[in-house]
């Protein structure tokens, strides 16, 4: 059975991206996955994707990825992110930009791929951010597996649902929400299916600025989210200097 560490959202923060693979390293896992936007918003896209690249075993696309690739894919983007995508683009060569194009939007993992990994919702529809008990009892109707890992929110979460029968249509008063701290293990019962989020490695959204990732251990079925903290001011130099929209670089401080 595996330790599997699980990151996503780097959205180009190199210094963070290294303080959680540091972080990896004494883990001790056995692979590691990537949830998605590996670039956008950040000063540092060409180097996360060489990490990434070079340290997981699946990656999967996330919105921001595949904006690089499609501008239209940035219509709906605020102006911050769409004009950062832009910068993006212009800063990736063909091989960075054959890299995401050869992510899936979806792959499984662990034995009989009882592991999901996408990178915002398993339901297609509307709503692609599974924040709260309400979305995440559509987005099971898409988990046939015991556990979905996902990001997207940047914000750590993990979902419980009741049973194991996909074919089963959930509300939201039948889920289990937890909100994982630093460190603590939530157990993946038996019998029941999970929504596991990291949160985020370099624009965490959930107060605490530290990057965000997680272990799942397959063994003693759990999932942990752990923090590391990194050179902020670092990133928000490289930001401003790039040329980046300066509430990208503040957004940093502030874990929002």
């Amino acid at each position: 059975m595996e330790r599997i560490g699980v990151i996503s959202d780097i959205h180009g923060n190199l210094p963070a991206l290294e303080a959680v693979l540091d972080r990896l390293a004494d883990e001790a896992v056995d692979r590691v996955v990537c949830l998605g936007d590996v670039v956008g918003y950040g000063p540092h896209p060409a180097e996360c994707l060489d990490r990434v690249i070079r340290w997981c075993s699946s990656i999967v696309r996330g919105n921001h990825d595949e904006a690089v690739l499609d501008p239209r894919c940035a219509g709906a983007f605020n102006g911050a992110a769409r004009e950062a995508v832009n910068w993006t683009r212009e800063r990736l060569g063909p091989l960075h930009l054959a890299a995401i194009n050869r992510m899936r939007s979806s792959s499984f993992i662990g034995p009989d791929d009882e592991v999901m990994l996408v990178h915002d919702n398993p339901w297609p529809g509307p709503i692609d951010y599974v924040h709260d008990k309400l979305v995440a009892a559509l987005a099971f109707r898409g988990v046939d597996r015991p556990i979905c890992l996902l990001g997207h929110t940047h914000v750590p979460m993990v979902f419980e649902s009741p049973d194991d029968d996909p074919a089963r249509d959930l509300s939201a008063v039948e889920l289990t929400a937890f909100i994982p701290a630093d460190g603590l293990p939530i157990r993946l019962a038996p019998g029941r299916r999970y929504i596991c989020n990291p949160g985020s490695v370099g624009q965490p959204r959930d107060c605490d600025p530290r990057a965000s990732f997680a272990v799942l251990d397959l063994r003693d079925r759990t999932f942990t989210v752990h923090r590391a903290a990194y050179d902020i001011a670092a990133v928000q130099s490289a930001s401003l200097a790039a040329g980046l929209p300066a509430i990208l670089a503040d957004r940093l401080a502030i874990g929002a």
